[in-house]
């Protein structure tokens, strides 16, 4: 898929902003701070509907602003898509495809799959394991609706098991029953989301150990 026009309206450092891409390899040229890794992710923003560098969307919006607008069209030759995001202050965030409403911003994702390499990715080789999962997890979503799928539900059921056990401590009870149907509902969501991250690292080291020449 193409990127062919991104704009852009109190975005970051961004007042407003109109580019053109060809369909060959583009580069962002500037001073430091003029703002090149803020394209960047205004990008990856319409990939996968968040910033690869701040969890917060309202931290996006310009200082002293009230919203911010990041709009992209793609192609791929006969399919055109029109991407838009957009957020006010103190407001649920809006992602439209083709000027409709996503239900779930979930369904966005694998749409326009893209990968972002920064100087912060260090935090995967100096940082512990939830780094990796977190990289590996971008990934796979972006292919498998299916792992997607599963990776918001166990993350729903963690959160409900968590806060039964901080009940339980603060109950100082031994009545395990409730937890017990957590648990039997995420043993099979995690086994799940387990085989394939196994399955992808095998197929990234495979890869690298085939293609790459010492």
């Amino acid at each position: 898929m193409h990127l062919s026009s991104l704009s852009l309206i109190n975005f970051k450092n961004y007042s407003e902003a109109t580019l053109q891409f060809n369909k060959s390899v583009n580069c962002f040229t500037g001073n430091n701070g003029s703002g090149k890794t803020n394209l960047l992710d205004a990008i990856y923003y319409l990939g996968l509907t968040k910033s690869y560098f701040n969890n917060i969307d309202s931290q996006l919006i310009k200082y002293d602003e009230q919203m911010f607008v990041v709009q992209g069209d793609f192609s791929n030759g006969e399919l055109e898509e029109k991407i838009f995001c957009g957020l006010k202050q103190n407001q649920k965030k809006q992602f439209k495809r083709n000027q409709k409403d996503y239900q779930r911003l979930s369904d966005h994702i694998g749409l326009l799959p893209v990968v972002m390499i920064s100087p912060v990715d260090h935090s995967l080789i100096t940082e512990g394991s939830e780094e990796r999962r977190k990289f590996i997890d971008s990934i796979i979503s972006q292919t498998d609706k299916g792992y997607l799928e599963d990776l918001i539900s166990y993350n729903k059921l963690l959160t409900h098991r968590n806060a039964l056990l901080k009940q339980l401590s603060k109950e100082n009870t031994n009545d395990f029953t409730t937890l017990e149907i957590w648990n039997e509902q995420l043993a099979p969501v995690g086994e799940r989301i387990f085989t394939k991250r196994k399955r992808f690292w095998k197929s990234l080291f495979l890869y690298l150990t085939t293609t790459i020449i010492f």
